[in-house]
């Protein structure tokens, strides 16, 4: 042997020496990129809530009002608003009935609100939803006027059950339904926007309705004073208040 290194030797060495400057110039750019990943996330930790934007379908609600109260509240730091704290609190609202809340990058709270839908009046300070459910708002705020169901309490799908089958059959000829209620004994009694109460009872409530829809041409025309109330509970008649404060037989 000579003492000389193989050729091939010197040949691989400067190959092994650029690899070695990349690898460390990419570890370099590693580091520096986390240190600009970890001073750009503790930046946006402090980015604040800069805007609400509330969306829905408000016939009852103040939807300026309630915009403003929730940029009053919940506007800050982004990451530190809390959701779930947001939904609750609009669910306490009056008129509310579902609420979806969201971040979005990289400063808006988006609220989406489905306003409750009213339908009618029960036991005097209360509402009911389509869906039968009680719920608290203040009726002064209606837009419309409502029907007014009254009942024990619990009775009250029943009553909004019992209601619409009621006055889909009046509709049909001409008849509009007003209030309607459930005494504690379960007997039904309704009342007509015309002015005319029925007593319907406990049983055969709908065909009891229908025999007053029968009779009402002849018992409106037996007498000139207007028919006051009508007794239904009769298996073969009804009983007639016209009034004048006079009951008849029919």
């Amino acid at each position: 042997m000579n003492g000389r290194w193989p050729a091939t030797q010197f040949k691989q060495r400067p190959a092994f020496y650029a690899g070695v400057v990349f690898f460390i110039a990419a570890l370099l750019m590693l580091i520096w990129a986390g240190v600009k990943v970890s001073d750009w996330v503790h930046s946006q930790q402090s980015a604040p809530v800069r805007q609400v934007r509330l969306y829905g379908d408000f016939q009852h609600i103040n939807a300026s009002a309630l915009q403003q109260t929730l940029q009053q509240q919940y506007v800050g730091n982004f990451f530190s608003v809390n959701v779930d704290q947001v939904q609750q609190f609009l669910l306490q609202q009056p008129w509310v009935y579902q609420v979806a809340v969201r971040k979005q990058w990289p400063d808006a709270l988006v609220v989406v609100v489905t306003e409750q839908q009213p339908v009618a009046i029960w036991n005097q300070q209360q509402l009911l939803n389509t869906q039968g459910e009680i719920f608290h708002a203040p009726l002064q705020q209606l837009k419309t006027e409502l029907p007014m169901l009254t009942g024990p309490e619990g009775s009250q799908q029943d009553a909004l059950t019992m209601f619409r089958h009621m006055q889909g059959l009046l509709a049909l000829h001409k008849f509009n339904a007003v209030t309607l209620g459930l005494t504690e004994r379960f007997s039904w009694q309704l009342s007509l926007s015309n002015g005319i109460a029925l007593k319907l009872g406990r049983e055969n409530t709908l065909k009891r309705l229908q025999r007053f829809i029968e009779l009402y041409p002849v018992i409106s025309k037996h007498k000139a004073e207007a028919v006051a109330e009508v007794d239904l509970r009769y298996d073969t008649g009804i009983a007639v208040r016209y009034s004048a404060e006079q009951k008849r037989k029919a």
